[in-house]
């Protein structure tokens, strides 16, 4: 195996343990403002002084910046970094999961402490090991207006973003390379070596997504909707993706009686709510056992598995029916469908702007009700008489202890459940919504869509955004 050059020191006396090994080095692009960055942290005080979390971070990076993301994997960081033999099995050790929690947590603090003047920011989303770089300006923004309503059919207004003063570095932790813009007094000089060290990332940026690569930048549209699922999948707690009871559905048209959450808790709605004294009222309630759902919710459960930020042994895909008090107290949750096939949005109600209601009446409308109207906007929205529009709601809230986030995303119907998923897994129609919702912090306070869409044979067309509320309801 060809033994590479060995990896740049980041500072005096930072002594990585991967010189030397084979396969480990780097082959050059040492004034890369990535790799500037990566030796920063390294070198830092978040870090610990840890070697192993050092070197671990110097792979990943180096792999990153040479497009080389294939030996990103459990396998060779256990060896390279680790010292693990060839053919170890990760099942049976689990030190790289270990100390990459414990790396994500260390880059977390570097951002916030030493690195929070950074114009770049590192990231090693859960459930992989490869690295992303983020424009950190956009993740800060100036104070909007937690009320502020995107006018339909407008472009929502442009926000201007507030940069950081970038504080002055101590000489302790400034690495001080050659070349690579950071004089001996610690301040930030651009080089011509830095002009072209930056086109050449750019252009590195360029050939990796033209090879399949993951990005090495991401968009804004892109960085925000990445802070929106970084909320609601962590390493800390199990995130429950809930799909939607449609034998439930079925059911109460039949008997034209909606099961209240605490029946449906404790089962007594599969025993006790009779049907009306017919000889099928048996066969009805059955249906009230049996696991059915949609291929809308399937589908959409398919696309978050697919997300970057889940943590795989922390995504649990529940049944409505299994779900349990306790995991909208500790654990983050995703609710699809509406209070009628899921009835534990109920609990939600009181921090919703938009309600869902049946109407087992035929000549009232069933539509979500806007608990809260502005001038011009409609007291409810409903597809009777006009059964080709749907509509659908994206809530995102607190959960019942405010220790986590809830998303509910639910339709009138199955192309309204369709149309909400659509544009929620849509980073560009999200965005405009997310950069009001963000706060100056760089997190989420809770925000509501109303989503309209056409209803072609119940398949939604292109969704787009009716109603917009930021924040939770008056007095909440």
């Amino acid at each position: 195996m060809q033994t590479l050059k060995p990896l740049p020191k980041a500072a005096p006396g930072f002594a990585s343990r991967l010189d030397g090994v084979a396969g480990a080095g780097r082959n050059g692009d040492a004034d890369d403002p990535r790799w500037q960055l990566a030796l920063r942290i390294a070198a830092s005080g978040s870090l610990g002084r840890s070697g192993l979390l050092s070197d671990f971070l110097l792979y990943v990076v180096d792999r990153c910046i040479r497009c080389r993301t294939d030996e990103i994997t459990e396998q060779q960081i256990g060896v390279i970094v680790f010292g693990r033999a060839e053919g170890y099995d990760p099942n049976d050790d689990n030190i790289v999961r270990s100390y990459a929690r414990k790396l994500r947590k260390r880059i977390d603090e570097y951002f916030i402490t030493e690195g929070r003047g950074e114009p770049v920011r590192l990231e090693i989303p859960r459930g992989g090991y490869a690295p992303v770089f983020f424009d950190n300006n956009v993740l800060v923004s100036s104070h909007i207006d937690e009320h502020s309503v995107a006018p339909v059919g407008t472009d929502p207004p442009e926000y201007g973003i507030t940069k950081q003063a970038v504080p002055e570095r101590p000489e302790t932790v400034s690495p001080v390379v050659p070349g690579a813009g950071w004089n001996i007094a610690g301040r930030f000089r651009v080089t011509p070596g830095m002009l072209l060290s930056l086109l050449l990332g750019v252009f590195l940026g360029v050939d990796c997504m033209l090879l399949g690569h993951s990005p090495l930048f991401v968009s804004q549209k892109e960085a925000l909707s990445h802070l929106l699922w970084r909320q609601l999948f962590s390493s800390g707690r199990d995130t429950f993706i809930v799909p939607s009871d449609d034998g439930l559905v079925i059911m109460q048209r039949l008997i034209a009686r909606p099961v209240p959450l605490t029946a449906y808790v404790n089962g007594s709605y599969r025993t006790s709510i009779k049907a009306g004294g017919a000889q099928d009222d048996g066969e009805i309630l059955k249906l009230g056992s049996r696991r059915f759902t949609n291929v809308v919710d399937l589908d959409f459960a398919a696309h978050l598995a697919q997300l970057r930020e889940v943590v795989p042994e922390r995504m649990m895909i529940r049944y409505a029916r299994d779900l349990r008090m306790d995991d909208l107290r500790t654990g983050n949750a995703i609710l699809i469908g509406s209070d009628e096939s899921n009835p534990w949005i109920e609990l939600f109600r009181p921090q919703l702007h938009f309600c869902f209601r049946f109407e087992p009446d035929m000549d009232k409308p069933s539509g979500f009700v806007n608990l809260y109207p502005r001038s011009g906007e409609a007291a409810i929205y409903t597809t009777k008489g006009q059964e080709e529009q749907t509509y659908g709601i994206i809530a995102y809230l607190p959960n019942l202890t405010n220790s986590g986030h809830v998303l509910i995303v639910a339709g009138l119907n199955t192309a309204g459940t369709q149309a909400a998923t659509a544009f929620l897994l849509d980073p560009s129609l999200m965005m405009p919504s997310l950069k009001r919702a963000r706060t100056a912090q760089g997190d989420l306070q809770p925000f509501e869509l109303l989503v309209g869409a056409g209803n072609v044979a119940t398949n939604a067309s292109t969704p787009y955004v009716v109603l917009e509320r930021i924040g939770l309801p008056p007095g909440r």
